[in-house]
């Protein structure tokens, strides 16, 4: 009995990984941290106070929702392209982002409320107002 009990978690965790790796966006989903802006788009509306509000308010990112700064979408469909980055930013942003280190080519995912940039493990970049801003990830989200 105890044997057919470890074979079953088992076998419940091995397909629980095989889920988690089917899904390309499990490497996003999660809550994350602001930590800092680290730049910004050309057409910017923040102002400094409300840049320095959205300093250490969390998002969540998860299959069925995606909330941040008050707004949550609901079955996000995580949009995903890579672009050359330079060129990306210079065209869509109008901005220079020579001293974000992103990879190249960038991926760009884009959630129906905020375009999300994985910069590196558990880092990406949150686009919010045009204002680009570090989030680091504080827990990992627990997939069926």
């Amino acid at each position: 009995m105890k044997l057919k009990r470890l074979f079953f978690a088992a076998l419940l965790a091995c397909s629980s990984v095989a889920l988690a790796q089917s899904d390309t966006n499990s490497d996003i989903y999660g809550k994350w941290k602001i930590k800092e802006m680290i730049g910004g788009g050309a057409a910017s509306v923040l102002t400094q106070r409300d840049v320095d509000k959205l300093i250490g308010q969390y998002l969540t990112i998860s299959p069925e929702k995606f909330s941040f700064n008050g707004k949550t979408c609901t079955h996000p469909a995580y949009q995903r392209r890579t672009e050359e980055t330079v060129h990306f930013f210079d065209v869509a942003w109008r901005t220079d982002v020579s001293n974000i280190p992103f990879p190249n080519p960038v991926t760009v995912i884009e959630t129906g409320c905020n375009t999300l940039f994985p910069i590196r493990r558990d880092h990406l970049m949150i686009a919010e107002e045009n204002v680009f801003f570090e989030a680091i990830r504080v827990r990992p989200a627990r997939l069926p």
